[in-house]
């Protein structure tokens, strides 16, 4: 509750400065979904666990988990320049990220292949939601730029946290659920493309995506038992805003259309 607290109030300030004139431009809601499937390690307490059923260490330190996380954000996001004519338009958002969905896709031993993880006696199933916040940076460059749309092209950046407390489905090896605190970081980046249709002179609709290559960290312990564990893997996204025009884009549908 308290990271979703501070969104709000951070979100509300953004929208609050983003009306000024130092950020001219456009400013405004977004919402987006988003998959990272990064492949990353066993954390040393689970080693533990496996550890006291028998299972050989190197065997569990070899194994490399691919995850499905599945995030859902809402926050405010400005543009630059939503409208103009102009080729280069900055990109930022700050938003509240819920990871919906952390999923075990598979489990590889070098040398041996796909196995099932329950051969480890490590049970996972992760039923509970995990939240956060996330930032992306976009430096965009306009390809296509008319009255009813501009279609930018460009790098992008991408840093988010979530936070993650439950009862999981992680047993030990005397069968027992372990109580989990967990938590992700990602940073990392790719290719971010997107269209804004501008549907009056004061309101741009933006629609656009990404794909990105990410570095995956999480830290995850159990009974004062912890470690934290780095990864790799893609992610794709959709977004969707409104943009508010303000400053020179606003000025400048106004000057187009009093023109004669």
């Amino acid at each position: 509750m308290k990271a979703k607290g501070c969104a709000v109030v951070t979100a509300l300030l953004l929208v609050t400065t983003f009306g000024g004139n130092a950020f001219a431009g456009g400013w405004g809601p977004y919402f987006s979904w988003g998959r990272d499937q990064p492949s990353a390690g066993i954390p040393d307490f689970l080693l533990e666990e496996a550890a006291d059923i028998g299972i050989p260490v190197a065997l569990a330190e070899a194994v490399d988990l691919d995850f499905t996380l599945d995030h859902l954000t809402f926050g405010v996001l400005y543009d630059s320049a939503p409208s103009r004519d102009k080729l280069f338009n900055y990109r930022a958002t700050l938003g509240f990220d819920i990871a919906i969905k952390t999923e075990i896709d598979s489990v590889e031993v070098p040398g041996i292949g796909d196995i099932n993880i329950s051969d480890l006696g490590l049970g996972f199933d992760v039923d509970k939601n995990g939240y956060g916040l996330t930032t992306t940076h976009t430096f965009g460059f306009a390809l296509v730029r008319t009255k009813l749309l501009k279609w930018w092209i460009g790098p992008g950046l991408r840093l988010n946290f979530n936070y993650y407390s439950y009862s999981s489905h992680i047993r030990n090896f005397l069968g027992q659920n372990l109580d989990i605190e967990a938590a992700n970081l990602i940073i990392g980046g790719g290719a971010d493309t997107g269209i804004n249709l501008h549907i009056s002179p004061a309101v741009s609709l933006s629609l656009g995506g990404g794909v990105h290559w990410n570095a995956f960290g999480y830290a995850a312990g159990s009974n004062d038992i912890g470690s934290f564990v780095w990864g790799n893997g893609p992610f794709y996204f959709i977004q969707v805003a409104a943009l508010f025009h303000t400053g020179e884009d606003k000025d400048a549908w106004a000057s187009a259309a009093s023109a004669p």
